[in-house]
């Protein structure tokens, strides 16, 4: 317990240097944040960075960096948003200025102002015309990362241009989240797309050039390597590191040891021997990475009845998920989806003990035989391989279908599955808002990641009632509570299966680079681009 108690201290101290982090242009105090005020000195005015170098594990394709072109899982829209700038940004405590230096609101209409001295890395001014045309664009062209939403689900009603540098939006219907979502949307520079019909397919001149804080100077999607530079032009704050390179390694534990990379994740079982260290911080990642079964309810009539699905967790040890595979690191999958630890966690949600005898009883002689897809990772198969083995107990055929990630994912997107099992992280951000792309009728299937995916075939009126209901409510006790009665409906008609969630650390050298950092509503310090940014 020692260890939490000092990776505790390591994480205040690191929430109290950010800050000084968001430095304006414009010499002026921001409005609607978290109280960071703007208006220290501009990059311009520095002599030098902190390092000139972050290197970080590669060696995977998360796709170039744009937002046309990413991969849709957390490290490729983490790559493309060093490149691009949102009006907003995320800190420890709420939302802060990134391009806009200020932002009000007043009912539907959502005015922000930009920095004036914002421009994009060829040089050219960001104006509100770049804004009024991304709006525009992204509703005919959608991008990967889409918080604007699509279709009839888009949620701008109109805007106007009142000069430059402000801009008032206004939604259809204003609710929790709109400021976040119109936050972060990134903003395109108008001068290069808007002569791109196509920009799925689109490599031409600027089709890199952005807006935000580092530029993208290398990409070779083949080695999986990136290399971001810090923009001279960047108008809010000073970048930490000159250079920051995502280089392929064959080990990267032994990387960290020897210098090549500076934060790489810190194995469970190593914590004690690393932590005795004092050079070495952590950042811990409270139940952020967690797996899910998912089932295709069209391809498996039979588990539309709610005492099969009940006898699927009985058949599944999932303490042993958490003991064999993820060595201690992690909690056995609440059925209500949200995590242990979270402040929306409700204690009441239904618990399903591990009951192979039940199971058995509730399965046996159904003569069931699924196929169940999974990826080729290690942990992956490991857990399918638990399934399987819990399944077949109970009298389930169970043959286990494996493939590369990126083919899996687009099996499950594609619903090309009977039972698929999904690892991700992000399990740690604002549940409400995932919780309603997975369990609203309304809005299921609107990512383009299987970390969105609902449930294929299953359909539920009053789930997606409180879906609904608690992203509108803006009163936060109130959503809250809103929020754990879906919490509680989930837990009880398991539409999808939480196996179990583990709790990841990354370790980084802190005489080095100590930057690292979570916000209130993402874990991975990693994939948040104020970990680069100067505090």
């Amino acid at each position: 317990m020692k260890h939490i108690g000092k990776k505790a201290v390591s994480l205040t101290l690191a929430g109290a240097l950010s800050l000084g982090l968001l430095a304006g242009c414009g010499g002026t105090e921001q409005t609607g944040g978290s109280g960071i005020p703007s208006g220290s000195e501009s990059p311009a005015a520095a002599s030098e960075y902190r390092v000139d170098t972050l290197r970080l594990e590669g060696g995977t394709d998360y796709g170039a960096p744009n937002p046309f072109l990413h991969n849709s899982r957390g490290p490729g829209t983490a790559k493309m948003r060093l490149v691009y700038g949102s009006l907003l940004e995320k800190d420890e405590e709420g939302d802060v200025p990134w391009l806009a230096e200020s932002w009000s609101m007043d009912g539907n209409d959502y005015t922000f102002t930009l920095f004036e001295n914002a421009r994009f890395q060829d040089g050219e001014p960001l104006t509100t015309a770049d804004v009024a045309f991304t709006l525009d664009y992204y509703q005919e062209h959608p991008p990967v990362t889409n918080p604007l939403g699509a279709g009839e689900g888009w949620i701008v009603d109109h805007y106007t241009v009142v000069d430059g540098q402000t801009i008032t939006i206004t939604v259809k219907e204003a609710d929790a989240d709109t400021l976040s979502n119109l936050g972060s949307f990134v903003i395109l520079p108008k001068h290069i797309w808007e002569n791109v019909d196509d920009p799925y397919t689109y490599t031409g001149d600027g089709y890199l050039t952005g807006s935000g804080a580092y530029s993208c100077t290398a990409y070779d999607g083949a080695a999986g390597s990136y290399e971001f530079t810090a923009f001279d032009g960047w108008c809010n704050g000073t970048q930490g590191a000159e250079k920051i390179q995502f280089v392929p390694v064959s080990d990267a534990l032994l990387a960290f040891e020897n210098g090549e990379i500076h934060i790489t994740d810190l194995p469970a079982d190593l914590m004690d021997t690393y932590l005795s260290d004092p050079t070495i911080g952590v950042v811990e990642k409270a139940n952020d990475f967690g797996y899910k079964l998912l089932i295709n309810y069209e391809a498996c009539p039979d588990f539309l009845e709610l005492p099969l699905r009940q006898a699927v967790y009985a058949a599944i040890d999932r303490q042993s998920v958490v003991d064999s595979v993820f060595r201690g690191a992690g909690t056995v999958g609440s059925a209500g989806y949200v995590p242990q630890g979270s402040l929306y966690y409700n204690e009441d949600v239904v618990q399903y003990d591990y009951d192979p005898e039940a199971a058995r009883a509730a399965l046996e002689g159904r003569g069931l035989s699924i196929t169940l897809l999974c990826s080729d990772g290690a942990d992956d198969l490991a857990i399918a391989e638990l399934i399987r083995n819990g399944l077949t107990a109970a009298g389930v055929e169970v043959t286990v279908e494996s493939h590369d990630s990126a083919t899996r994912d687009q099996m499950v997107n594609d619903g090309s599955y009977q039972f698929a099992l999904v690892g991700n992280g992000g399990w740690g951000n604002n549940p409400p808002t995932y919780m309603r792309t997975l369990f609203s009728d309304t809005a299921k299937f609107t990512g383009t990641s299987p970390i969105y995916m609902g449930a294929i075939g299953y359909s539920n009126p009053e789930m997606t009632a409180l879906a609904e209901a608690q992203a509108a409510e803006t009163d936060f006790d109130a959503r809250v509570e809103l929020f754990r009665e879906l919490e509680l409906l989930v837990s009880q008609e398991i539409p999808i299966f939480v196996i179990a969630n583990q709790s990841t650390y990354s370790m980084y050298r802190t005489d080095y680079y100590d930057g690292w950092m979570k916000t209130y509503a993402y874990q991975q310090a990693e994939q948040n681009r104020l970990s680069y940014m100067a505090r």
